[in-house]
């Protein structure tokens, strides 16, 4: 199973970022149940490490936080791009990112590398299709602070038409 921790955005942001993808002037938006931060992305892992990262996770403790979503970005290329709101990297984020990540090395399971940019993927588009008219649309877009008191384990399935997420547990941010 294709395996990935993220952040949980509260209701209220993700009815924002919904709000802000309508205004967008073409791709496809992502489901409003989709709508996350992702914090660790595992790729294809067997039910036993899924059950070894749920292990090392839920004794993790770290503080609810405030999450501000501001300045738009483009990801991806040949193969098609992402477009996203990125996030500051807080001390809070950054820290439980941090803190994620030695614990999925403490269980054996090596996250992708790739370097930790804080964003909420908001639509996707084909190819090497323009996406300068989505930038222009987030251009002053400052979305936030969010109360944020959760991350979770999910596992993602890649249909035709998208993927689709299914929350494996949830581990609690204290306030």
């Amino acid at each position: 199973m294709r395996l990935f921790i993220a952040l949980c955005l509260p209701d209220l942001a993700r009815d924002d970022l919904e709000s802000l993808q309508s205004r967008l002037p073409a791709g496809r938006p992502v489901p409003w149940d989709n709508l996350h931060l992702t914090l660790a992305f595992l790729g294809d892992q067997t039910e036993s490490t899924a059950e070894a990262v749920h292990d090392a996770l839920e004794t993790l403790r770290a503080p609810a936080f405030s999450l501000t979503l501001t300045q738009g970005t483009v990801y991806g290329g040949r193969h098609g791009q992402a477009v996203a709101i990125e996030a500051p990297a807080s001390a809070e984020l950054r820290e439980l990112h941090d803190r994620i990540h030695a614990r999925l090395r403490g269980a054996g399971v090596l996250p992708d590398r790739r370097r930790f940019r804080p964003h909420v993927t908001l639509s996707r588009l084909k190819g090497h299709a323009d996406a300068a008219p989505l930038l222009t649309a987030l251009t002053g877009v400052t979305l936030g602070p969010y109360l944020c008191t959760d991350f979770a384990l999910f596992a993602s399935t890649l249909h035709r038409d998208g993927a689709v997420h299914d929350e494996l547990a949830r581990y609690p941010l204290t306030a």
